[in-house]
């Protein structure tokens, strides 16, 4: 009952929302930041630990930027409720289509790895519009029935396949066309005795090996989906080869590529990591 009333309540509200120019979203967002108290020992917690190295003052200066992003972040995904495929493409820039073609081309599907940076959801929107093949956008269910609906309904907008990450060996044997199977690699596993770990930000991290162990078995290529920002609402994307061969590659290289060139990344643009996300939650 209460799951129909949150939709009820929530669904045309944030449908009007989403038609607000992005511009006034934007100044009610740098507003909203001045005020802005969620997950805030969280936050200053993952930041201190991951720049242990950076003076107090610049450590405030991104937690400052971070709950700026936050909110623009928030904004850009219910935008997403009313734009069509033109909004992304006058907004986003893929500098390397062609990466993804050679792959087309050869018949073969790949798997694009990607972190909690910048807007991971507009660059599965972008690339489904602009890809030959057919985007697979790989998520973790929601604790929220509403919010986990919601996304699935966005993320398949432009005419992406939304499989649950359980589902994904099943999605591959079922449908044999090539496929662009994008993941967030960065989230927290269930920790058990067969975890793996690895460094992020010199601090041991549990991690989700499922990407390796499917590119591992299919011998798909791995690509880091590198995402910059331009300024608010404006991106550009390139790929790079995380491993061209994986079936060759040791155990625990293509996770740990990944995240020591996330990590790279995260200190380029350090406002525009999820921050809020509690990352270093579980001890080895």
């Amino acid at each position: 009952m209460l799951s129909k009333l949150i939709h009820i309540i929530l669904s045309p509200l944030l449908w009007f929302v989403s038609f607000v120019p992005l511009k006034i979203l934007y100044i009610k967002s740098l507003i909203l930041s001045n005020f802005f108290i969620y997950r805030k020992d969280i936050i200053k917690s993952n930041i201190d630990n991951a720049f242990n190295n950076l003076n107090i003052d610049h450590k405030k200066q991104i937690i400052k930027g971070f709950r700026r992003y936050f909110l623009n972040l928030i904004c850009e995904i219910i935008k997403m409720i009313s734009v069509n495929n033109s909004f992304y493409s006058n907004r986003i820039t893929i500098n390397n289509i062609e990466m993804l073609d050679k792959y087309y081309d050869r018949n073969q599907t790949v798997i694009l790895m990607m972190g909690h940076h910048n807007n991971w959801e507009w660059a599965g929107q972008v690339i489904s519009i602009k890809s030959k093949q057919k985007f697979v956008s790989v998520y973790k269910k929601l604790s929220s029935s509403f919010f986990d609906y919601f996304m699935c309904r966005l993320r398949a907008k432009n005419g992406a396949d939304v499989i649950e990450m359980n589902d994904v060996i099943k999605h591959i044997y079922d449908n044999k066309e090539c496929k662009i199977i994008g993941l967030i690699a960065d989230q927290n596993p269930i920790v058990t005795d067969s975890t793996k770990w690895t460094n992020f930000f010199k601090q041991s991290v549990p991690v989700i090996d499922g990407p390796e162990k499917i590119a591992r078995k299919m011998n798909f290529p791995v690509l880091f989906c590198n995402m910059n920002k331009i300024k608010d609402g404006y991106y550009t994307i390139s790929f790079e080869i995380i491993d061209e061969n994986p079936k060759t590659s040791n155990s625990g290289d293509i996770t740990n590529k990944f995240f020591n060139r996330l990590e790279e990344k995260i200190k380029e643009e350090p406002n525009n990591y999820l921050w809020s996300h509690n990352r270093w939650k579980h001890k080895k």
